[in-house]
């Protein structure tokens, strides 16, 4: 698990982009449910991107 530590590095950018673009633009009103979105949403983007990118090696 400790081999993969930038896994945990993309889905830190994600999110804060994810969530930097939700509160410019007020998509979510209610901040708990917008970083309840976010994570969840970005935790599914950065895996995807580690199954299709980064593990295909």
């Amino acid at each position: 698990m400790l081999k993969h530590w930038y896994v945990y590095l993309i889905i830190a950018a994600i999110a804060e982009l994810l969530l930097l673009v939700c509160n410019k633009y007020e998509i979510i009103k209610s901040k708990t449910l917008r970083t309840f979105i976010v994570i969840a949403v970005s935790t599914f983007i950065s895996w995807c991107i580690y199954d299709f990118v980064i593990a295909s090696e």
